[in-house]
């Protein structure tokens, strides 16, 4: 997250949502994986988001506030890594914001 941080302090917008979103990510599937939870290919995006919804939003609802953050955040990196659209710094922060409160929530969760 810290290099997310760093980027949107630097003015690298889409540079930043991209990173946040891949701090998000890892944080996903660091919490499954502590869960027991793992795929039976490889760890792709759509497996990640499913499996996190499904064990934590849907089903224990421990991270419920945080249901669809991993989707959204995920279209705005599509954006700024597959398209010439150039993310400006309000969606870059609001971006950035939400996955903050993901990841800080989520390492509380594997700290313990």
């Amino acid at each position: 997250m810290n290099t997310a941080r760093l980027c949107f302090e630097k003015a690298y917008y889409n540079s930043c949502v991209n990173r946040a979103y891949y701090a998000m990510f890892q944080a996903a599937v660091a919490v499954l994986f502590k869960a027991g939870i793992r795929p039976k290919s490889k760890i792709g995006h759509g497996w990640v988001q499913a499996e996190f919804s499904k064990a934590f939003v849907r089903g224990s609802k421990k991270f419920s506030r945080l249901k669809g953050f991993l989707n959204l955040v995920q279209e705005v990196r599509n954006i700024a890594d597959y398209s010439d659209e150039y993310i400006d710094k309000k969606k870059a922060k609001r971006t950035l914001d939400k996955a903050v409160v993901f990841f800080e929530e989520i390492s509380k969760e594997i700290r313990k």
